[in-house]
C-alpha cells in the first residue's frame, strides 16, 4: 500500500500530512507491578503513523505525528474474582 497524502487539523493549524503504511512491527510489553499486588502488562499499539511533509526535528529528523491505542492486561492479581466452577463469568 503506497503513502497517502492528505491535510489535517492540528496546532491550531492545517497540516500537510502523508500516511504511512506500516509494514512491521516489534511491539515492547511493560510491566508495573501494583501496591495492592496486581501486574499490569500495559502496551502501546500504533494504528497509524503521519509524516509532516516538509517539516523536520532540530536534529533533522522528518516529524511525524504517531495514533496509537493504549493495551492494558492484567497478569497476575490477589483481588481476581474467583470463577465458580460450571460459569463462564
Amino acid at each position: 500500500m503506497a503513502e497517502t497524502k492528505k491535510k489535517i487539523p492540528a496546532f491550531g493549524l492545517e497540516l500537510e500530512v502523508s500516511e504511512v503504511p506500516i509494514i512491521k512491527t516489534e511491539e515492547c510489553v511493560n510491566k508495573y507491578t501494583l501496591e495492592d499486588g496486581t501486574v499490569l502488562r500495559v502496551k502501546s499499539v500504533a494504528t497509524s503513523i503521519l509524516r509532516i511533509d516538509g517539516q523536520y526535528l532540530p536534529d533533522g529528523s522528518p516529524a511525524y505525528l504517531v495514533n496509537a491505542t493504549p493495551v492494558a492486561t492484567v497478569e497476575s492479581s490477589p483481588l481476581m474474582k474467583k470463577k465458580e466452577p460450571g460459569k463462564d463469568n
